[in-house]
């Protein structure tokens, strides 16, 4: 089987295709694999031909911006990491919780002291865990900065699903060696961290921050029902602004270089090298080939795919077993015609399934500000909503973060 991860935007290190890696193969190696052998996996690099700002995009504003976090399967910590040091229940009159509230979801719960409310440690479910350790660690993450989006800038955390999930297959004995909450929630972490491989910062003494603060952000997060994280402020104007800024400079570096002379211009000649060498694999072991894009990937593999594939002999007869999408804008670029050679098609009717894919499975979060849905515009694809839990921020990259995700992609193929 051979795997092909297209990134988004903002990307700008080859790493981050790499360290993907390590979540793809655990989740989908024991799905695909033929005759035991190891997956082939080919992340598309593509971050250094887009866009670029001479002024580091200081014209940005700052405000203030309300973010709606995740409200099912213990969303949780995903709407924390966009909260900052300072948090709505900061400002709010102390009283007491009602116990079973906390925990029961869909009941609004009012802030409540720390001291009166329930640690969720015991109250994540088992098949909970690799996620809210993922939420967790990025909450508390010393290194996050305004307005970075972890999972697309710092190529380190790309592999934090597997990470998580390793650290969840140890969550009894790691918090039965603790004697208290700020402590168990701090191991958990830190084991998250060394999981990590390249973080040296518990080394450093980091350890004891660290156990401040998630011991915080657990107690923040039980003044909410454990399953009904509705809405949390922070300031999200800097990252929305920011995000947007890179998407549409991303898009336009694309759109403008994509084609040169009748030729494919740089990006599209990687994302076919790729296909081209997953199509001779296929043709030596017949082993399936598996395309995943996220966000801006989806639509430099569109165009690969339906425009410039078809017109170069080395991949003649070129089939994709199934692609994946997230995130993805692949519809809207064709209600504009954006793609090149797109057929002039209108509603009722829609446009086929690119020729050469199999099978296309689109995921998309209500939250996420640039993913959309593909079957009003598309025939032969599946859209599946999931809902990563982080608000309007984090939604976007939010899929990479979550074990959870992962898993949904291997019970697909």
């Amino acid at each position: 089987m051979t795997i092909i991860y297209i990134h988004g935007v903002k990307v700008r290190s080859p790493h981050h295709g790499a360290e993907l890696g390590k979540p793809f193969r655990r989740w989908l190696d024991p799905k695909l694999s033929v005759n035991g052998a190891a997956t082939d996996y080919d992340p598309v690099y593509w971050g250094d031909l887009g866009a670029r700002f001479r002024w580091d995009l200081e014209a940005r504003p700052t405000t203030f911006l309300l973010g709606q976090g995740g409200d099912e399967k213990f969303a949780g910590l995903g709407s924390l990491r966009e909260a900052g040091t300072h948090s709505v229940l900061d400002d709010a009159a102390p009283s007491e919780p009602d116990d079973d509230a906390v925990l029961r979801p869909g009941t609004p719960a009012a802030p409540a002291t720390t001291a009166a409310v329930t640690p969720p440690l015991a109250a994540v479910p088992r098949e909970r865990r690799a996620d809210f350790l993922a939420d967790l660690y990025l909450a508390v993450h010393p290194r996050r900065t305004r307005g970075e989006d972890p999972i697309a800038e710092n190529a380190q955390l790309a592999p934090l699903a597997d990470a998580a999930a390793e650290v969840a297959a140890a969550w009894d004995a790691l918090i039965a060696a603790e004697a208290d909450e700020d402590a168990r929630a701090a191991r958990l972490v830190s084991a998250v961290d060394a999981a990590l491989a390249n973080d040296n910062l518990l080394a450093q003494g980091g350890f004891a921050d660290w156990m401040g603060k998630a011991g915080e952000t657990l107690r923040r997060a039980t003044a909410w029902p454990a399953d009904a994280v509705s809405t949390v402020f922070a300031e999200l104007r800097p990252t929305v602004n920011e995000f947007v800024a890179y998407f549409i400079g991303d898009v336009l570096a694309y759109l403008n270089e994509r084609e040169n002379a009748g030729r494919p211009g740089e990006i599209p000649r990687r994302v076919l090298a790729a296909l081209g060498r997953a199509a001779a694999r296929k043709k030596q072991t017949g082993e399936k080939i598996v395309v995943v894009t996220h966000s801006m990937g989806g639509q430099l593999f569109y165009d690969a795919i339906s425009y410039f594939a078809p017109t170069d002999p080395a991949l003649a007869g070129l089939e994709v077993d199934h692609w994946i999408t997230c995130g993805s804008q692949v519809s809207l670029f064709a209600e504009m015609r954006l793609f090149k050679g797109q057929p002039d098609v209108a509603k009722p009717q829609k446009l086929a399934r690119p020729a050469a894919v199999k099978a296309w499975t689109n995921f998309y979060d209500r939250n996420d500000l640039v993913g959309f849905i593909m079957s009003p515009v598309f025939d032969g694809v599946t859209d599946l909503e999931y809902d990563t839990g982080y608000g309007l921020a984090f939604a976007h990259t939010g899929f990479l973060a979550r074990p959870s995700f992962f898993q949904e992609l291997a019970d697909r193929l």
